[in-house]
């Protein structure tokens, strides 16, 4: 019997999913998206609100409902191979087909060179990035979790201590120009989070701690008055997803929202489509846009509404129109 889905995980599966969808719908930088000015409102609220947040929520969420069914060491191999079906094949196939799409439509941002779609196995591609590093991430908690490395609180501190040290000490280490194979600097991103959301689940009463309770919100409030005098240049210090301000802004926004213990019917729905929304939405995004563009329509009210639209809906109509035959389900949807 399946157990019953936590509703607060899937109201925050769905709220998390529309923001990925409306940051590329903005653009993580002026030359990607709707190409908004570096000094316009969607721009501060995709820096303030959407880019700290984001992934750390997506992650931390795969990393509590990972310790649902955590993976033991007789059937670790079994794990990294549903792994592979579920997250990197859908990863090769949409990629490609993303790749193929930007290549041949007239009016899609970044075109790549036809010649290098081979590097979709080696190096992360746009937003598919995170689909490599989650799969890795994967990996090495298997690894961890299969040798009971932890399953006690102390274990488990040091271990997510140590992910946010490597994290913080990566662009030091690590020159910019080092080929990011396999979307391996994004796992080093991603790990603390996934960490984060097996501990939040596996060990409970150390959250509910009520020191520990009162001295975060605290934290995030410091922390956030520190991003905006960044963003309005009051202080010369640069506030990004993963320094230590906006990792602290995304893990520690997270532990709040989980204990606000939200539950909202239609964000619950679209949390069941979560995964072929992110597969997806940029094809709805971008088409939106180009489509609007077509007709001569440049209001970026109307342009944001579409396209938000289009890349939330139209990945749900594409995952029920691809459930319904085996080769659409593991190749586009990673579904037995």
């Amino acid at each position: 019997m399946k157990a019953e889905k936590d509703t607060t995980i899937e109201t925050l599966r769905g709220a998390v999913i529309i923001l990925v969808v409306i940051g590329h719908v903005i653009g993580s930088a002026s030359d990607g998206g709707m190409k908004v000015n570096d000094d316009s409102f969607l721009r501060y609220l995709y820096y303030t609100f959407i880019e700290p947040i984001q992934m750390p929520l997506f992650t931390i969420i795969a990393g509590w409902v990972y310790t649902l069914r955590p993976v033991v060491y007789e059937k670790i191999n079994d794990f990294i191979l549903k792994k592979v079906l579920r997250v990197l094949v859908p990863m090769f196939v949409v990629g490609m087909c993303y790749f193929l799409l930007q290549y041949f439509t007239p009016g899609t941002n970044n075109k790549g060179n036809l010649l290098d779609i081979w590097k979709l196995l080696l190096f992360p591609y746009t937003l598919y990035w995170y689909l490599y590093s989650l799969f890795l991430v994967f990996v090495i908690i298997a690894f961890i979790d299969s040798f009971h490395k932890m399953n006690s609180i102390n274990n488990w501190l040091i271990i997510f201590s140590i992910s946010v040290f490597i994290l913080l000490i990566r662009d030091s280490v690590i020159p910019y120009e080092q080929p990011n194979y396999l979307s391996y600097k994004g796992t080093m991103y991603l790990l603390p989070c996934f960490i984060l959301g097996v501990g939040l689940n596996r060990f409970k009463a150390f959250f509910q701690n009520k020191l520990f309770k009162n001295f975060l919100p605290v934290i995030l409030v410091l922390c956030i008055i520190i991003q905006q005098l960044s963003w309005f240049k009051v202080i010369d210090y640069t506030v990004h997803k993963d320094t230590i301000v906006g990792l602290l802004i995304g893990l520690i926004g997270t532990i709040m929202l989980l204990r606000f213990r939200l539950k909202t019917k239609w964000l619950i729905w679209f949390g069941g489509f979560a995964y072929s929304i992110y597969l997806f939405h940029a094809f709805g995004t971008a088409g939106g846009r180009i489509i609007l563009k077509r007709f001569d329509i440049h209001s970026s009210i109307l342009i944001f509404t579409v396209s938000l639209a289009a890349g939330v809906l139209l990945p749900i109509v594409a995952e029920k129109i691809l459930e319904r035959f085996k080769i659409t389900r593991i190749l586009f949807l990673g579904k037995s």
